[in-house]
């Protein structure tokens, strides 16, 4: 070989640049294959870049300039093996902050927790805590397989490839902005549909939407007798009616039972004093009897109303499911107290010595339209029982 020769050979490889495994080169595109890019470098050789080593579902056009990071040197062919995905992830690793949204994709259901990828090549983890802003179970991780959202950076050490992501903190935010916009529009009174999400022994929780609000088991029912677990499931659809907001406390009332008209004021509407109509015997008592007017409505009929002789004993008159006719003596709009008697002419009514002592002895023991009510023992214990709305948070 000429001297000359060996002098151009050298100078051609002193233009070359030295590469090794971890080099940064750049590249153009010249050749496309369905498994590879052929890549020409400032080397001896071309360089290989397997699509396995892209970023995502990425293409690359003849002609496109790449920068790229050598992986393998083939020490026999000298075929230089590259990678994109590589050095695309580790620049992204300096973009990465705390307080940073980036959008993820879950790679693997992980022991406690979520394993997501961001850019198809940074992995991170979700902590189960932080999943979602409900509770959620291990076994309940295999609903976010294969989903994409956003999550937001709580912890990275790029040098030591950790990534700690949170879901949670995004939901809540969203949620924020959308009970905001909530509570411009809200009113008392309004009217709106919501699930059943919880069910205690003092109310229940109804979900909104955009707001979660308490429905007090004072709120659930015109009668006061229905169970809250009898009426109402979790995920039940529920009309509510709003009742009352405290936007400081955020504390939202609802009501089902403020949806229809109070019976005892469609009763009243129906119903006047002298009116004789047909009830059903509920309860007896010393004093008197409680009768059925209606599903939610009661009456009372004092001892004393039970015949126009003397009664001793009301259980000689009457029986426990007897369906009886009365006459209407009281209507007590306040209270919401109805009072009747057995006789059922006004004009014919008389009082023999020993009704009046009898009368005036179970007045004292028990007032009519005071504590001689059924209800008012079942009010008390349901105040006894149940918290006041003000004293409830979920």
């Amino acid at each position: 070989m000429s001297s000359e020769m060996e002098k151009l050979l050298q100078e051609e490889e002193q233009n070359y640049e030295e590469v090794y495994r971890g080099s940064i080169v750049k590249g153009y595109v010249e050749r496309v294959k369905p498994d590879s890019y052929y890549i020409t470098l400032n080397y001896k050789t071309d360089g290989v870049l397997p699509r396995s080593e892209m970023s995502g579902d990425e293409e690359l056009q003849v002609g496109d300039e790449v920068s790229l990071e050598v992986i393998k040197i083939d020490k026999n062919t000298g075929e230089i093996i590259l990678s994109k995905k590589r050095l695309d992830a580790f620049k992204a690793w300096d973009d990465l902050e705390v307080g940073k949204v980036i959008d993820v994709k879950v790679a693997e259901i992980g022991n406690k927790g979520l394993i997501v990828k961001y850019k198809n090549s940074i992995k991170g983890f979700i902590p189960l805590s932080h999943v979602a802003n409900r509770f959620v179970k291990d076994e309940d991780l295999q609903e976010f397989a294969g989903q994409e959202f956003q999550a937001e950076i709580i912890d990275v050490e790029p040098r030591k490839r950790r990534l700690i992501l949170s879901r949670k903190v995004i939901i809540a935010r969203e949620e924020e902005a959308k009970r905001d916009e909530f509570v411009k529009t809200l009113e008392v009174g309004n009217v709106y549909t919501g699930v059943v999400r919880d069910i205690k022994n003092y109310g229940m929780f109804v979900d909104l939407g955009a707001m979660t609000g308490l429905v007090h088991i004072s709120e659930l029912s015109w009668n006061r007798r229905d169970k809250i677990e009898e009426l109402y499931k979790v995920d039940d659809e529920v009309q509510v009616k709003v009742v009352d907001f405290d936007p400081e406390k955020g504390r939202l009332s609802l009501s089902i039972k403020a949806l229809s008209e109070d019976p005892f004021e469609t009763f009243r509407k129906n119903a006047k004093v002298d009116d004789i109509i047909e009830c059903t015997v509920k309860n007896i008592k010393e004093y008197g009897v409680f009768v059925k007017l209606n599903e939610t409505v009661d009456g009372f009929i004092h001892i004393s109303n039970l015949s126009s002789s003397y009664v001793k004993n009301p259980n000689e008159v009457v029986s426990q499911g007897d369906v009886i006719t009365a006459r209407i003596i009281s209507i007590n709009e306040e209270t919401q107290k109805v009072e009747l008697t057995m006789n059922l002419n006004p004009d014919a009514e008389e009082t023999v010595e020993e009704e009046a002592v009898v009368e005036e002895v179970a007045t004292e023991e028990a007032p009519v339209g005071e504590t001689a009510t059924e209800d008012a023992v079942v009010e008390e214990t349901v105040a006894e029982e149940a918290p006041t709305e003000e004293t409830v948070t979920e």
